[in-house]
């Protein structure tokens, strides 16, 4: 009878444990704490964190497209924090990670540069320039907080568009950035030009287009082929850009967490 105790002890605790776990997973908020620091420039760049719920866990950082907010990547955080319901041991990745979403300068709330406000739509090309830098600034803001448990070694910068543009511009400078996902990228973009970067970045490259988004499926084969090792190239029906492209395709998206956390 005592053994019979001990065994439905171990079992309820056991049932119990993963009960918090699945409830932590399903109630993490979505952009839940904001992050803001002034840029050499003098501009105020806002980015919020999803906290991952697991100690010591990589962080995933998200550059919306150009005319997007850091709310453009909210399917893609659900979708991630879905596939980590179901146990799977041969999961690369076994932590769920933080994720940093940014509104890149001149989009959301980061507009201001001191009296001066920016927007995208009036900004000359060479506003367009600090993105990269931007990017480094923030990440590096959030790696200096104690709070959070980040897996410093293990960063991951996914953008969109004039975002995947900037994604690898900054891992260049970021020696702990290990992959880079570039979604619709383009060989020049309001002037930034991610094909150096690309060509030097040590860690592992995916890059996704839309077949019928001409510009981008043809700069995305031409920057795929700077890239000699690491680097996958997939490319899906539509006209899709950026993040409407993960948005609209079930295969794409599946392939971008498997990327991730396999």
């Amino acid at each position: 009878m005592k053994s019979t105790l001990i065994s439905i002890t171990v079992f309820l605790f056991a049932f119990s444990s993963i009960a918090v776990s699945q409830k932590t997973v399903v109630t993490t908020k979505i952009h839940g704490q904001e992050y803001s620091l002034a840029t050499a420039d003098g501009l105020k760049l806002y980015a919020w964190l999803t906290p991952s719920p697991h100690e010591n866990a990589p962080l995933v950082v998200l550059l919306p497209m150009m005319g997007n907010t850091h709310h453009s990547y909210s399917p893609f955080i659900k979708a991630v924090f879905e596939r980590f319901k179901t146990p799977d041991s041969t999961r690369t990745m076994q932590a769920i990670p933080h994720f940093l979403s940014l509104d890149l300068r001149g989009h959301g709330q980061s507009t201001q540069m001191g009296e001066k406000t920016l927007n995208y739509r009036m900004m000359e090309p060479e506003d367009f320039a600090p993105y990269p830098s931007d990017v480094k600034a923030m990440i590096e803001k959030v790696l200096g907080d104690k709070k959070v448990s980040i897996d410093r070694q293990n960063i991951i910068i996914i953008g969109a568009s004039i975002g995947a543009n900037s994604s690898v511009m900054a891992a260049e400078t970021l020696t702990s950035v290990k992959k880079v996902v570039m979604l619709s990228p383009g060989e020049s973009y309001r002037q930034l030009e991610p094909g150096p970067s690309l060509a030097k970045f040590a860690g592992e490259v995916l890059i996704l287009a839309g077949m019928d988004d001409a510009y981008s499926k043809t700069s995305s084969e031409k920057l795929a082929a700077l890239k000699k090792s690491g680097c996958t190239l997939k490319t899906y029906p539509g006209p899709y850009h950026g993040t409407d492209l993960i948005d609209n395709s079930p295969e794409a998206m599946k392939l971008l967490i498997d990327w991730l956390v396999n």
